[in-house]
């Protein structure tokens, strides 16, 4: 039975990751012809959203180094996809930051708030990919990696209700931060 829902567990991770990494690909597209509309509506929710997906996907890696175990026991199409996706976001996010900061805050900066997730979010779904397809893992190792995983996700829900709720500090003159 926790086998089980740890199996539903990585596939629900898996399905949100994906969906997220999709929305964020789409919203960066947008940024980057143009279209201001729906950064301005999704653009702050898809920059938090992919860390409190990673965080837990990380938590189901095999002993915390994903290079050496994940990485080489998926597809190579895959891992040149992984590579290029990071490659490129934290490229187009560090030419935003370093050569057209407008000294706001770079959340706000569509070029980096819409690249940044490209850079973080293929590796959990890497991650997640190696665990369903890849490298499957079963029984007791895969619960042992959704408790740490779990435990990721608890830390993140809290960090997100204590922020909705005022607890954490704010940079003055940038209102309340949402989620």
């Amino acid at each position: 039975m926790i086998a089980r829902f740890a199996s539903v567990y990585v596939r629900c991770l898996f399905a949100l990751e994906l969906s997220l990494f999709a929305l964020s690909f789409f919203l960066h597209v947008s940024v980057v012809l143009g279209a201001d509309g729906p950064f301005a509506e999704y653009g702050k929710s898809l920059f938090y959203c992919p860390l409190i997906v990673s965080v837990p996907a990380f938590g189901l890696a095999e002993e915390k180094n994903v290079w050496k175990h994940e990485f080489k026991s998926c597809p190579r199409w895959l891992q040149i996809a992984t590579a290029v996706f990071m490659i490129y976001g934290l490229a187009v996010a560090s030419v935003q930051a370093i050569c057209f900061s407008n000294g706001g805050s770079l959340e706000a900066q569509p070029l980096f708030a819409s690249g940044a997730p490209l850079f973080l979010e293929p590796m959990p779904l890497f991650i997640l990919y190696s665990l369903l397809w890849g490298a499957p893992v079963r029984g007791t190792t895969l619960v042992k990696r959704v408790r740490i995983s779990l435990v990721g996700l608890g830390v993140c829900v809290a960090f997100v209700v204590a922020a909705r709720l005022g607890y954490l500090p704010h940079r003055p003159g940038h209102g309340q931060t949402t989620y």
